[in-house]
């Protein structure tokens, strides 16, 4: 699992900005690792978690590439009624061509047994 921490362009105190940086990796970790729980109750299965600080798409390109036990990407789509959303729509449009594994997108909106009845 990987959660990206948006750079923050607060450069001018940068006490400031220490701060909110490790407030945002705190808030990373947390949720992760609420998330890690309800993996490991549902499937019984540990996942890696990483946390890195960039661009969503940059980052997630980065990680693949460099973790050859990656096999596919999974995103979720969005549920509102505008599109998949931005990192979905830019990652198909853009860059499904370039990725080195399968990219996989799954509709927001699936409940857990449905995802069970695709796997």
């Amino acid at each position: 699992m990987l959660y990206v921490i948006q750079p923050d362009d607060f450069q001018h105190w940068v006490g400031v900005a220490e701060v909110m940086r490790a407030e945002a990796r705190e808030a990373a970790e947390a949720r992760l690792d609420e998330m890690a729980h309800e993996i490991n109750a549902y499937a019984g299965l540990t996942p890696e978690m990483v946390i890195r600080e960039g661009k969503t798409r940059e980052e997630i390109i980065t990680l693949v590439r460099e973790d050859n036990e990656i096999g596919v990407l999974v995103l979720g789509a969005s549920v509102d009624g505008d599109g998949p959303g931005p990192l979905v729509t830019d990652m198909v449009t853009k860059m499904a061509g370039r990725l080195p594994l399968p990219l996989t997108v799954v509709p927001g909106n699936l409940t857990l047994e449905q995802i069970d009845a695709v796997c």
